[in-house]
């Protein structure tokens, strides 16, 4: 009885690693220490959205102005390549830029494409301007 009980905790452990590492594109964590009340207490209810900029703390709307904020930097033609090393985190509208771009006018024009997006109260830009040794 015991085998069985622990074969199906391993089961269910490995069951919901593989999981959580498909919905985030990562490796599962090292917490495979909790029992497997806690995993499936800790499933998640929403689903996982494809940004690599939605962390774990924000909320439902922050993500999807995120996601919003992406697709918008994508889809500028001038931009798409350069936005590709920027990351974009949102709390309560407020958008957060961070990673490297080649030069100001690419920092300059990301964050003011962020800036239009509807929904964004206020652009904090920590965009840093790759030196020309670093590339």
């Amino acid at each position: 009885m015991k085998k069985l009980a622990i074969l199906t905790s391993i089961a269910l452990i490995s069951l919901l690693g593989c999981s959580k590492a498909d919905k985030t594109g990562q490796t599962s964590s090292s917490k495979t220490t909790t029992t497997t009340t806690e995993k499936t207490a800790q499933a998640p209810s929403t689903p996982a959205t494809p940004s690599a900029a939605a962390p774990a703390g924000m909320n439902e709307t922050d993500r999807a102005l995120a996601q919003r904020v992406e697709d918008s930097l994508r889809q500028n033609s001038a931009l798409a390549s350069a936005a590709q090393n920027v990351q974009v985190q949102v709390k309560n509208g407020e958008v957060t830029l961070s990673g490297s771009v080649n030069n100001e006018q690419e920092k300059t024009n990301i964050a003011a494409t962020a800036q239009k997006v509807a929904g964004v109260s206020k652009v904090n830009n920590q965009i840093e301007v790759a030196s020309a040794s670093s590339r």
